[in-house]
C-alpha cells in the first residue's frame, strides 16, 4: 500500500512537505486500515489524518486557507485503540488527526486541525477542481470499515475498499455519450434564462453549468444510495411532453401527481442559474461559465445548492424501497417503487473497457442477481433508457443500450 502511495505521490510534483520515511509510512496506513475494523460503542469509526509536523502545515497551505492547529502536551504514540479513541472528538467533516514522524522513528499523534467544511462543501456543490481549505500533504480519510482513501491535500491517489486498490477513475459521467443523452434538455434550461421580457439582456449561460449541477445531483444520489448499504436502481427515461405519466416497461407502486413539485430539480437548476446572472451583471460580466461559477462563494446560491443535495438525499431515500426509482432526463421524480416487467429475456451483455465503449468484453448474464437482469431486459426493450444499479456490496453498475447491444459500465470513481 506504501509503494503504491509513493508511486502516486511523486507524480504529482514537488510538494513542500516529503511523505514519512518507508516504515513510519506503513505503519501510519496499516494503523488507519486496522482502525477502520474497529467501533466506538456500536459505531463504525470515520476520521481523518493530516501527515506532517504542525511547523511545516503552513508552507504547505493554498493561498487564504487556515488550519486552527491544536497541540497535545504531551503527544501520544500513534495505535489504532488511540484512533478508536479520539475518532469522537475529530468530527470527519470539520477536524483531523495530526500525525507526524520524525526521521525514521515511530509515527505519534501531535495533536488536532480544524479545517472548516470548506473543502467537503466544495465537494458537494461539485466543484472540486477548486484551491481548498487542505495542506498539500498526506491526508487519509478512514471512510468506513475496511475502506481508506489516501490524498494529497484534496487530490486523490489511491483507495482501499473491499481489500482492492484503485488507482484511478473509471467515471462514466466524464464519458462523451451520457451528456449528449441530456444536451437537448440542458439547451431548454439555457434557452430560459437568455433574456429577461422587457429588459436589456442578461448575460448568457455556458452548457457547462447546467451539466455540472445535473451531474453532481446524480453522483451525490448514488455515493447515498452505496452508503446506505440497501442496493437500488435509478432509471431515467425520455421526457414525455405530452403529458402521458406511463413508463414503459415498469409499473410504479407509488407514482407522484403531475404537479410542480416534481419538478424540483428544473425549479433550482433555473434559480441557480439567475443567482449567477445577477452576479455576472453586478460584476459587468457577460458569460457564465464553469469558471465564474467556481469562484462564487455567496449565501444564496449557497442555499440553493444545499437544497440539490437533499434532492439528492431524496432520491436516495426513495432507492431503499424495493423497485426502481424513475425520473425523466428533466430529473423529474416521476415515482418509485417501480416493478420492471419485460418478459423478454437478455442472455449476453457487453460491459464496456473504456468510456465510449468502443471496446467491448461480451458476458453471459446467468450469475447475475435479480436486479440487473431486469434492468438488462428493460433497456433492451427501450434503448433510450439509462439505468444505474447500485449493488449492496456497494458496486454501481451503469446500463445503455446502442445498436441492440446492452451495454454495461464499472461505475468506479474516488468515493467520499
Amino acid at each position: 500500500m506504501s509503494t503504491r502511495l509513493e508511486s502516486r505521490w511523486r507524480e504529482g510534483g514537488p510538494s513542500a512537505l516529503r511523505l514519512p520515511a518507508a516504515r513510519a509510512l506503513h505503519d501510519i496506513l496499516e494503523t488507519a486500515y486496522h482502525a477502520s475494523l474497529l467501533r466506538e460503542e456500536s459505531r463504525s469509526l470515520r476520521f481523518r489524518l493530516l501527515v506532517a509536523a504542525p511547523s511545516e502545515l503552513q508552507a504547505a497551505m493554498p493561498a487564504g486557507a487556515q488550519l486552527q492547529v491544536l497541540e497535545f502536551d504531551p503527544s501520544r504514540r500513534l495505535s489504532d485503540g488511540e484512533l478508536r479513541r479520539l475518532a469522537p472528538a475529530a468530527d470527519f467533516e470539520r477536524t483531523l488527526i495530526g500525525i507526524h514522524a520524525e526521521g525514521g522513528g515511530a509515527p505519534y499523534i501531535w495533536g488536532l486541525a480544524s479545517s472548516g467544511r470548506r473543502w467537503i462543501r466544495r465537494l458537494q456543490s461539485g466543484r472540486e477542481g477548486d484551491d481548498a481549505s487542505l495542506p498539500d500533504a498526506l491526508v487519509v480519510h478512514v471512510l468506513s470499515p475496511g475502506h481508506v482513501l489516501m490524498a494529497r491535500g484534496s487530490t486523490a491517489l489511491v483507495e482501499l475498499q473491499g481489500g482492492r486498490f484503485r488507482e484511478s477513475d473509471h467515471d462514466v459521467f466524464r464519458s462523451v455519450w451520457m451528456p449528449r443523452l441530456f444536451a437537448p434538455l440542458r439547451a431548454e434550461v439555457v434557452r430560459q434564462t437568455d433574456a429577461r421580457p422587457g429588459g436589456p439582456m442578461r448575460p448568457t449561460v455556458s452548457d457547462d453549468v447546467v451539466r455540472a449541477v445535473a451531474q453532481h445531483m446524480l453522483r451525490r444520489a448514488l455515493s447515498a444510495i452505496r452508503g446506505a448499504r440497501h442496493g437500488g436502481t435509478l432509471l431515467i427515461v425520455p421526457p414525455d411532453d405530452a403529458g402521458n405519466l406511463v413508463v414503459p416497461g415498469v409499473t410504479l407502486k407509488y407514482r407522484f401527481a403531475d404537479q410542480d413539485t416534481r419538478r424540483r430539480f428544473r425549479q433550482l437548476i433555473l434559480s441557480i442559474v439567475a443567482t449567477l446572472q445577477d452576479e455576472a451583471e453586478r460584476r459587468g460580466v457577460t458569460h457564465v461559465d464553469w469558471a465564474f461559477y467556481r469562484e462564487r462563494e455567496e449565501d444564496e446560491l449557497r442555499t440553493l445548492e444545499e437544497a440539490v443535495l437533499e434532492l439528492a438525499q431524496l432520491m436516495a431515500s426513495l432507492a431503499t424501497v424495493d423497485g426502481v426509482v424513475v425520473m425523466n432526463r428533466r430529473f423529474e421524480l416521476l415515482g418509485f417503487g417501480g416493478e420492471i416487467t419485460i418478459a423478454e429475456p437478455v442472455l449476453q451483455i457487453h460491459r464496456a473497457v473504456d468510456l465510449e465503449a468502443t471496446e467491448t468484453v461480451a458476458a453471459m448474464v446467468d450469475g447475475e442477481g435479480t436486479r440487473h437482469r431486469s434492468v438488462y431486459r428493460l433497456c433492451q426493450a427501450f434503448p433510450d433508457s439509462l439505468a444505474f444499479v447500485v449493488s449492496q456490496d456497494g458496486g454501481i453498475t451503469v446500463v445503455h443500450a446502442r445498436a441492440r447491444r446492452v451495454l454495461c459500465w464499472e461505475q468506479r470513481t474516488f468515493g467520499l
